[in-house]
């Protein structure tokens, strides 16, 4: 069984372009879309050859796969470090990539909360995040969030809401969370629908 879910999952698209909207993992990126494309077929899912280049650390392509997976890292300046949940130092933040720009370093990251007083209030340089240039809705999961399921933003919505998370309750319940997507460009909570986990 193990084995069919992994050949199912290397069937999958890393990415779906369609007429009215978007759907990525995490994070919508094209330069990671554009660095990835040598390893993709023309459905965007990633060849059976190009497996072994993906995992390796060090290969062109695996830290674009690793943002549209797992979201983008940025650098923080120098000297500036925080400790992950397990207590290892990290000089690289996970960013709240669909927030406007002009914010800083410490608006956008998504650190453990004992950690956000060490990331600096400097603003991040204009080349760094990568917007979202586009009247197409986009959808991502991954996020983990919690709360009342609404749309990041006019463009973007989360549909993670932490089904697997059984430790949360009251309104950070796990949800398992849906958009009804009727041809609108603009993303509205209205839309928004989940049910609470039976385990919660």
């Amino acid at each position: 069984m193990h084995q069919e879910h992994i050949a199912w999952f290397r069937q999958l698209p890393l990415f779906l372009e369609l007429d009215g909207f978007r759907v990525v993992h995490a994070c919508w990126h094209p330069p990671s879309m554009a660095a990835l494309q040598p390893y993709l077929d023309n459905q965007n899912c990633i060849l059976p050859s190009a497996w072994p280049a993906l995992t390796r650390t060090q290969g062109a392509g695996f830290e674009a796969l690793e943002t549209l997976l797992k979201g983008l890292e940025i650098a923080l300046p120098a000297g500036y470090d925080f400790l992950d949940k397990d207590g290892h130092p990290r000089r690289r933040i996970r960013t709240r990539w669909w927030e406007m720009e002009g914010l800083t370093y410490r608006d956008l990251a998504m650190v453990p909360a004992e950690a956000i007083e060490t990331i600096p209030h400097m603003p991040i340089p204009d080349d760094v995040l990568p917007g979202y240039d586009s009247d197409k809705p986009l959808f991502v999961g991954h996020y983990w969030l919690t709360g009342t399921p609404a749309p990041l933003n006019q463009q973007i919505a989360c549909l993670d809401y932490s089904i697997a998370a059984e430790r949360l309750s009251g309104d950070d319940a796990p949800k398992l969370c849906a958009y009804r997507w009727q041809g609108e460009t603009v993303l509205t909570s209205e839309h928004m629908v989940w049910v609470d986990a039976p385990f919660a």
